[in-house]
């Protein structure tokens, strides 16, 4: 079993904490109060959203990076013809629960993928960022037909000056420029930043209610019974705790943060004829 990531343990988590069907941001309209009650609805009015961008012409979908199934499963239930990539086991295992036979789960990463088919779309909710993008654009170059689509749904670096807490993300003149230099055109382009950013305060918010208070209960303890390990643990590992508590005690994570840094885009991409 390989190394399990920050990224993955926090999807799985999600998962089984907040009970959701879907692993994905919320979009929050001015109508909906943003609060985590109101967190499945926010994720199934994105649901919808993505779905509505879907072409018409569309059949034979494949989700690179499903997640848990939960997106998977409501384009089946559309009827859509659905395959998903998965590099995580657990993930993958989750997803297969809940999809049975309705989809496959192929448990591989987006570089390691290969299909003789050729599909009508090729969906990446949230995982772009994760793959290269010379990796992403060139695997949906080989398993797309022609006039075939790409419907990308995630956030982009803006590069805008200072030091961020938020991580993640390709530079977005850097994912124009590579769109560019392939046989791709731009059908739509939107920017839904502001619909997506209150997520991020109520992350900010879970952190400082359950998971700050453990990392300063687990402290206490050390230092009271352990001091040495604690002193010991300090030393060797203060860069990084800096960067933790930095990361995610600092209320640096936040929506205002997320606007400055980030812009969250769907971008529909079709390819061109040969």
């Amino acid at each position: 079993m390989g190394k399990v990531s920050t990224r993955e343990l926090g999807l799985i988590l999600g998962a089984r904490l907040l009970k959701t069907r879907d692993l994905h941001y919320g979009l929050w309209m001015p109508d909906l109060e943003v609060a985590v009650r109101n967190v499945p609805e926010a994720q199934r009015r994105y649901s919808e959203y993505l779905m509505a961008r879907i072409p018409a012409d569309v059949h034979t979908i494949l989700d690179v990076g499903c997640g848990t199934g939960g997106f998977a499963e409501q384009l089946v239930q559309k009827g859509y013809q659905v395959e998903c990539i998965s590099p995580s086991p657990e993930l993958t295992r989750m997803a297969r629960q809940r999809l049975g036979d309705s989809a496959p789960v192929f448990e591989t990463t987006c570089e390691g993928f290969h299909s003789e088919r050729h599909y009508d779309l090729v969906l990446f909710s949230e995982s772009f960022q994760y793959i290269p993008l010379a990796e992403s654009l060139g695997k949906a170059l080989k398993v797309l037909r022609e006039g075939g689509h790409v419907l990308i749904s995630d956030f982009f670096r803006t590069g805008a000056p200072g030091e961020s807490a938020l991580r993640g993300g390709h530079d977005l003149q850097r994912f124009y420029a590579a769109v560019a230099e392939r046989p791709f055109e731009i059908v739509s382009d939107e920017d839904i930043t502001d619909q997506t950013a209150p997520n991020l305060d109520l992350v900010d918010q879970l952190i400082e209610d359950y998971a700050k208070p453990i990392y300063e209960t687990a402290g206490y303890y050390l230092r009271a019974n352990r001091p040495w390990l604690y002193r010991l643990g300090r030393r060797f590992f203060r860069r990084k705790l800096d960067r933790v508590e930095f990361k995610y005690f600092s209320h640096a994570r936040n929506a205002a943060e997320f606007r400055k840094h980030k812009s969250y885009r769907v971008v529909l991409l079709r390819r061109k004829a040969a």
